[in-house]
């Protein structure tokens, strides 16, 4: 796992936030921190904590917990136990079956890139991430910068972990669910979140980022 600090100014408030698969801090970096510093967890081809996060969120006066994607089922299992550390904890859609026919990324779709994982499979996963045009060209422009075999190591690990680990009451007091999501469908989101936890729906697809200015944006989002 990768720890990297996007904005680190000695902040009054903390985000924590759990990537998605193949990513790094790139693509989640926006114009305005809202004022708070911003922790960036990537790359699940190892599952152990860099940073002392006890030690961590000690030093402020509230500390938010933003996952997406992958990063949603990665955040549930790193924090778990930590959940009154956070001021909030917003799930980005993801849900706790990453890997699901029905809750998840259907299983052809997910064992299809694993197998066949290459450079024009990845541009195809970032065509069907990013809709329409305006908002593929955003992300290619911060683009993550990630080798192929570490993706697909990555990958690889996440289907043995989400394998071995059993789906637990989820941390998330709110699931941000976009209306045209074809990686994890957005019917499959809500089909997982219905009784589980409030849903704020947004327009848009999987990657949400180009839409926001600031992390505080996100943040009020919370239901």
């Amino acid at each position: 796992m990768i720890a990297h600090w996007l904005v680190k100014n000695l902040s009054p408030q903390l985000i924590i936030f759990c990537n998605g698969w193949g990513m790094d801090h790139h693509p989640v970096v926006l114009p305005d921190s809202g004022g708070c510093d911003l922790l960036v967890l990537s790359d699940y081809s190892s599952f152990e904590l860099p940073v002392d996060i006890d030690g961590l969120v000690s030093d402020y006066q509230s500390t938010h917990l933003i996952c997406w994607s992958f990063g949603v089922w990665a955040g549930q299992q790193l924090f778990a136990d930590r959940n009154e550390y956070f001021a909030s904890r917003l799930a980005i859609n993801g849900t706790l079956r990453p890997i699901d026919d029905r809750y998840g990324i259907p299983l052809e779709f997910f064992n299809a890139t694993l197998e066949h994982f290459s450079a024009s499979v990845r541009d195809r996963f970032y065509r069907r991430m990013c809709r329409p045009d305006e908002v593929l060209r955003y992300f290619l422009e911060h683009r993550p910068q990630r080798g192929l075999a570490s993706m697909k190591s990555e990958l690889e690990r996440l289907a043995q972990l989400v394998d071995s680990h059993r789906t637990t009451d989820p941390i998330f007091d709110t699931a941000i669910v976009s209306t045209r999501d074809k990686i994890v469908p957005t019917a499959h989101q809500l089909s997982f979140w219905q009784k589980r936890c409030p849903i704020v729906h947004i327009q848009g697809c999987h990657y949400p980022f180009s839409a926001w200015r600031s992390w505080s944006e996100i943040i009020a989002l919370r239901e």
